[in-house]
């Protein structure tokens, strides 16, 4: 699974596409013929219309009349500016307005320029391939990516950045365990782009120690990948001197550029640039020649209070972080603990309540049986209890299955639940043909009335949904403490005896299905003597 296969199952948004006309003007460039170029640029209404407004630009047309060929205005402006015009309209359809830290138009702004480098720098090197153009402009394609599918864990990102000046990739990698040049291959893989152009976005950052199984050709691209980032990083980062400085040792190193023919280089990005620029309306990117940004000793001076100002604010925002955290985690604890409890409930009602039913199951039964047995006795209150057993319910196993077996249970479960009192106790036990109640105060004739009742029940439940006559034996047993020693404490394990025996007796007599037994004298072992009368 890839990563970014990951984040998707992490995001509850979907992966945006690639608008059809972006896919299909990186399609033609990377894959297919000039003449196709010139096509796709001629039938498209809006990318002609584009063109021909730049070649009737004064700068371009001069005295001559209006161009309103698209063809002509090719011829005019020339096949580098077409295909930066073309590529940059792509950020057109995938730039939008936020209203937070993330800003598009700033993304695009340094994608473009990207772009317009790396075709100011093509010239002057050997083995430049035309796919470097794309690779260059759309190498952070995947920050775009990652804020799309976790848009508030992004702002972290730029939190990181600005507050502690870590690089884009490693704050990502800190937040969401991968950085965009890795999302950002993996996306344009998805289209089946050329292996070349993906393995250039996914690896950009890792120049220069690139895993050995990369093939030298993917280096060398990256060497220019990086050279152009440096470059671009010269107008845009925050740290515009040391990218400057970083640039022009590589341009040495890498290129063999003296440092008067590299920053020649650098100096024309502006006029390329700045009209692009006011004609997509990123005007606010516009880019200041570089000899505007030497400065003067008091400039530095200047400038480093500056910045001691804002490490200030930034120390102070941090603190507003970290108290902002602080309340967050408070919260998500409470939250934690809300779910805590609600699970310890769940998992209470679990462990007391039959899992095919919802009826109690036969553990809390017996719980209940020796709890209310000794409420009896304390206050002197009569209480009943009752043993369904359904004669021949194997029946509906042999004839429909255990689906069916489990239905049935169901709805008899919730007939019988239905036709008690809130304060009744009703259990399913582990026996499937057997039900028990207990009926607190609730004397003997009480007792047989709800029997009678529920014997009625049953037996018109299976005869409406099976046609078939099944009725239940039930025992009753009423304990009355008024007539027995206040000293002896009721045992549940005889009551049981009593009710199963009972059930016993009413299978060998074959006829009666309702039997009742009080206890009325002291108990004694069951093995010795019943203590009922019936």
């Amino acid at each position: 699974m890839g990563e970014l296969d990951k984040l998707l199952k992490l995001s509850t948004r979907n992966l945006f596409p690639l608008p059809k006309i972006c896919k299909e003007i990186l399609e033609t460039l990377l894959l297919k013929s000039e003449r196709e170029f010139v096509e796709l640029v001629t039938k498209n209404q809006e990318i002609s219309s584009l063109i021909l407004s730049v070649a009737n630009q004064p700068k371009y047309r001069k005295d001559n009349p209006p161009i309103k060929d698209v063809n002509l205005a090719l011829l005019v402006l020339g096949e580098d500016l077409v295909k930066i015009l073309v590529l940059s309209f792509i950020s057109t359809k995938l730039s939008k307005v936020t209203f937070n830290e993330f800003n598009f138009h700033l993304f695009w702004a340094r994608a473009i320029a990207n772009l317009c480098f790396s075709f100011i720098c093509a010239p002057f090197f050997e083995n430049f391939s035309p796919h470097l153009h794309l690779s260059s402009y759309l190498m952070d394609f995947g920050i775009i990516i990652l804020y799309f599918l976790f848009p508030e864990d992004y702002l972290k990102v730029l939190k990181l950045k600005t507050l502690f000046g870590k690089p884009t990739y490693q704050a990502e990698k800190e937040v969401f365990g991968v950085d965009h040049a890795t999302v950002g291959g993996e996306y344009f893989e998805i289209y089946n782009f050329p292996r070349r152009f993906v393995l250039n976005i996914q690896y950009h950052h890792q120049f220069p120690d690139f895993p050995e199984e990369i093939p030298p050709q993917i280096f060398e691209d990256i060497k220019f990948i990086n050279f152009i980032d440096l470059g671009v990083g010269s107008y845009f980062s925050l740290d515009r001197e040391r990218k400057f400085k970083e640039f022009k040792n590589m341009a040495k190193t890498y290129f063999n550029l003296d440092e008067t023919k590299a920053e020649s280089l650098l100096i024309s990005l502006p006029d390329w640039i700045n009209p692009i620029y006011e004609l997509l309306n990123y005007k606010d990117h516009l880019l200041l020649p570089l000899v505007q940004r030497r400065k003067t000793p008091e400039e530095k001076l200047k400038e480093e209070i500056k910045r001691l100002e804002e490490q200030k604010k930034k120390d102070s925002a941090f603190a507003d972080l970290y108290k902002d955290e602080l309340i967050k985690a408070k919260k998500e604890k409470e939250i934690l603990i809300e779910k805590l409890e609600e699970l310890k409930r769940k998992l209470k009602e679990s462990s007391i309540l039959d899992p095919l039913t919802g009826l109690y199951n036969e553990d809390y039964f017996l719980k209940r049986l020796k709890e209310e047995l000794l409420r009896a006795k304390r206050y002197k209150r009569i209480l009943s209890v009752l043993l369904i057993e359904i004669d021949k319910f194997s029946q509906i196993m042999e004839f429909y299955g255990s689906k069916e077996e489990e239905k049935i249970l169901k709805i008899l479960s919730q007939e019988i639940f239905r036709n008690l009192r809130r304060v009744d106790i009703i259990a399913k036990l582990y026996n499937p043909e057997q039900f028990a109640i207990i009926l607190p105060e609730t004397t003997q004739h009480g007792a047989m009335v709800v029997a009678r009742r529920l014997l009625n029940l049953i037996e018109r439940t299976f005869y409406k949904k099976y046609n078939i006559f099944l009725s239940p034996y039930i025992v009753i047993v009423s304990y009355n403490p008024i007539e027995l020693d206040p000293k002896v404490d009721p045992k549940v394990e005889v009551i049981l005896k009593i009710l199963k025996k009972g059930i016993e007796s009413l299978k060998m007599r074959g006829q009666k299905r309702v039997l009742t037994f009080s206890i009325n004298k002291e108990l004694e072992p069951l093995e010795q003597k019943l203590p009922f009368s019936s």
